[in-house]
């Protein structure tokens, strides 16, 4: 699973971002966290994948 070539840890860490993402969209849906939660959680990934 580890490996240490620089774009295979890059392409795993974006996979972790948008997978985190995923399931607070999904827990804000449900409405167990709120949207001003989800915004602060989620904008720093959010960003880090549209890089």
């Amino acid at each position: 699973m580890y490996s240490n070539n620089k774009d295979d840890i890059k392409k795993e860490l974006k996979n972790l971002c948008a997978d985190y993402v995923n399931i607070l969209e999904k827990l804000k849906k449900e409405k167990i966290i709120s949207e001003e939660t989800y915004n602060t959680c989620s904008l720093k990934k959010i960003s880090f994948l549209e890089e």
